[in-house]
Order: C-alpha cells, then sequence, then structure tokens
C-alpha cells in the first residue's frame, strides 16, 4: 500500500473538504436492491485510519443513522451535507477505539447491553426499543452498537489515562467558593450542549449549516439528547450532552448572555465560541442560595457479594465492582446489574437525609454527582456501590468536595479534547475518494 508523505499524513483531518465527498455520494450509498457491481462499489475503502479501514458501507450506514437521528429526509442533498461530519465523527471513534486497545481496554458484550437499556431508559423506550426502532427505519444495527462500543471505550481511556493526572489545591477550591458565594442569589442552570469545533477554516462553513439545521430539527421535535449523542463532539456527548448544573459564573462568556436570556426548557439559538459553534438546552434553572437544606434522597445500593468457596482477593473484587459500574449513568442501570448478579441484598434507599446517612456511606457520596457510582466499600454482605438516585442537592453552598469534584470534570473535559487532537494529528489518515 503506497503512502501519502508524512506532509500530507499531517494534513489529517484537516485537510478533509467537503468536494472529496461529493463523487462518495453520487457513486451510491442507497443500498436497498443494489446490483453485484453496486455491491462491490459499497465494499470500497472509504478512508483508512492507521491501520482499521472505513467502507463506504460502514460510512452508509452512520449516514443513515443520522438522517434517522436527525428526522432528516434520505436526499441526496442532505447525505451530502451530512458526510463530511459523520467522516470526522467516524475517524475520531476509530482512534479512540486504537488509543482503548492500546491501553488493553475491552468493552464487553454485557456492558453495551447495559448502555443501549440505559438510552432506551432516557428515551422512556421499552427494552429492545431502540434497536427495533432504528432497524425498522432502515439502520443497520451494528453501526449503532459499534457507535456506542465507541463511547464507553473513550470514557474508560479517559477515566484510565487522563482522571488521575489531574490535581487540584485547597487554595483553587477556596478561591471557587469564595466565587460562588458572590453569586448567591444569582441563577445557575442546568445544561446540556451540542459541540461542533471548527479547527480549520475549511471547517466553518460545514460546522454552521450543521449546527443550522441541527436547531431546526430540534424546533421540529427532534429529541436534543439523541443528537447531542451523534452530533456533539464534546465528551459530554455519550451522556447525551448533559453538563449538570452550573452557576452564572461559570459559564463561559459565550454563553452568558445566550444562556442568561433563556427559561427551562429552551434552546439557544447557534453560538458562536472560540473554539466552534455550539447549541445550549436549559434543562432547569434555579437560584444559588435559595434554600440551604438538603433534599430528602433516593439511592440505589448494589452489592457484589463475597463469592462463594476460596475468595479472590480484595483488590480483585474491588476492580471488578469499579469496571462494572464505571460506566453506569442511572439507578436502573445500577438495578439491571443487580438482576445480572443475583444481589438480593441491593435495592433502592428511600427518603434519607444525608445526616442520617453512616459515616461510610456519606463519604463514599459526599460530592458525587447524580448518577454517578460511588467507589466500592466493604458492607456486611459483600463489596458495595452507592448512587445518588434523586435530592440530596441543595442551592446553597455546595461542599469543598463537590468542588473539587467540579474543577476534576472540567480539567479532564479539557485534557480529554486535547488527546483527541493530539491522536488526530498523529494519526495516518488516507482518504480513497
Amino acid at each position: 500500500m503506497n503512502r501519502p508523505s508524512r506532509q500530507s499524513m499531517s494534513k489529517g483531518i484537516e485537510g478533509m473538504v467537503l468536494a472529496r465527498f461529493v463523487a462518495l455520494v453520487i457513486a451510491g450509498l442507497m443500498l436497498s436492491a443494489v446490483t453485484p457491481t453496486q455491491a462491490e462499489e459499497v465494499d470500497r475503502i472509504a478512508a483508512v485510519v492507521n491501520d482499521d479501514i472505513i467502507s463506504i458501507r460502514d460510512l452508509d450506514a452512520r449516514v443513515k443513522l443520522a438522517l434517522v437521528v436527525s428526522n432528516l429526509p434520505d436526499s441526496l442533498e442532505n447525505r451530502r451535507r451530512l458526510l463530511p461530519q459523520v467522516m470526522r465523527k467516524m475517524i475520531d471513534e476509530h482512534l479512540q477505539m486504537q488509543e482503548a486497545n492500546r491501553v488493553k481496554i475491552q468493552i464487553s458484550s454485557e456492558e453495551l447491553n447495559r448502555a443501549i437499556a440505559s438510552i432506551e431508559r432516557q428515551n422512556r423506550m421499552k427494552p429492545g426499543g431502540l434497536l427495533a426502532q432504528l432497524s425498522n427505519a432502515g439502520v443497520d444495527t451494528d453501526a449503532v452498537r459499534e457507535q456506542i462500543r465507541a463511547d464507553i471505550a473513550w470514557m474508560r481511556v479517559v477515566g484510565r489515562l487522563l482522571q488521575p493526572t489531574v490535581r487540584v489545591g485547597e487554595e483553587e477550591i477556596t478561591e471557587r467558593l469564595d466565587t460562588i458565594r458572590q453569586q448567591i442569589g444569582r441563577p445557575e442552570y442546568m445544561l446540556a450542549e451540542i459541540v461542533l469545533p471548527v479547527e480549520t477554516p475549511t471547517q466553518e462553513e460545514e460546522a454552521r449549516r450543521l449546527g443550522e439545521r441541527l436547531l431546526d430539527q430540534i424546533k421540529a421535535g427532534a429529541p436534543f439528547q439523541a443528537l447531542a449523542r451523534q452530533f456533539s463532539q464534546s465528551s459530554s456527548a455519550s451522556n447525551g450532552g448533559m453538563l449538570g448544573w452550573i452557576g452564572e459564573s461559570s459559564l463561559d462568556d459565550d454563553w452568558r448572555d445566550p444562556v442568561g436570556r433563556l427559561d427551562k426548557g429552551q434552546i439557544s439559538g447557534l453560538i458562536r465560541g472560540s473554539g466552534g459553534y455550539s447549541i445550549v438546552l436549559v434543562v432547569d434553572r434555579r437560584i444559588t442560595g435559595g434554600s440551604t437544606e438538603p433534599d430528602m434522597m433516593t439511592l440505589f445500593r448494589l452489592v457484589f457479594p463475597t463469592p462463594t468457596g476460596k475468595p479472590a482477593p480484595r483488590d480483585q473484587l474491588v476492580a471488578k465492582a469499579t469496571s462494572m459500574t464505571a460506566t453506569a449513568k442511572d439507578c436502573d442501570t445500577l438495578e439491571d446489574l443487580s438482576n445480572e448478579l443475583n444481589s438480593t441484598k441491593s435495592g433502592r434507599i428511600e427518603n434519607v437525609r444525608p445526616a442520617g446517612l453512616p459515616p461510610d456511606v456519606a463519604k463514599a457520596i459526599g460530592g458525587l454527582p447524580l448518577g454517578r457510582a460511588s467507589a466500592p466499600i466493604e458492607s456486611p454482605d459483600g463489596l458495595a456501590v452507592f448512587m445518588i438516585c434523586s435530592g440530596g442537592g441543595t442551592a446553597g453552598m455546595p461542599s469543598r468536595s463537590q468542588v473539587r469534584r467540579q474543577i476534576e470534570d472540567e480539567r479532564v473535559e479539557l485534557l480529554a479534547r486535547r488527546h483527541i487532537r493530539d491522536l488526530r494529528r498523529a494519526a495516518f489518515v488516507d482518504f480513497r475518494l
């Protein structure tokens, strides 16, 4: 295989322009009722990412998925417009999976099924409804599963490689608390985002037009979280774009005015920031300091029973519990896990006040946002993992541990963006069309 020069390789994704894909669309991406000659065509190579191949068939499946999720008609023009963004996302996913393989991260079928079940619950679908619905719409469900697998793998890569490098000093926490204290009485927002980065001048028009189309589809009723999963190029995409509560003072300068004008449930226009375009949804809003009494909360307790017979070393049990719960984003997922484990000691704990929790449990969930599993702790029944299902929050001052986690999350997000950018720059990407 003849490879381009290092100079052409270094351009990577930056060298990708819309014109390169027009011929691809015209070449016959519609796969229904293909002739033998067309079947050979769709199995051609569209791009090579290091040692991985993206075929025209793969690309077509993902374009079809993007069309269905966006509620767009399956037309030649819509395919032409979506192709560059879809190709860029596929390349990133291949790089993410390659990085996961490099550090020996594997995603099991059970993890993948749990993630799909979580998406179904978020969208109020019956079990199995997601893939069935997409299949009925003509989408290759293998393409869906591979996209979700890449999302999970990247989360694990970030958690293993980048999270441990972040250090937050006590002075930083104090400064952040002082800033929050000055915002008492001012709004804070529960936000979700769709991020469309612009890294080269050639991507400017492409990202803007895609953002405008996404806005049109959201206004027409397309689910924000589904579009975020498919098109957003931020680490929040795997969680439907959800960012959690953000105070007014912590908003990016580009977001502060647009978001400040929105009420609960409203969506911003297309916001041009320093790194590209974004669309922001205000899921909820409240006043900082409006309450200082923590809410009653609901917890889920997942117990990993101690194996009978010769017990495994504790560090192995802890590693297993941590791995199985790392990607869980809601208590329903932990409930599914408890059923798989046949853990009769697991379950929800309703109407709990934080002050009434045992010290070890209070420490384990201290600073945890909703929908994040705690580290495993010892319990009489085995290792236990906790998650806050609802409540427990306050619009008053956060704890130091909550602020520490917020700063950590911000830095990990920045590191993740830099890491995927570095992977792109170092990659060998050869476009064959």
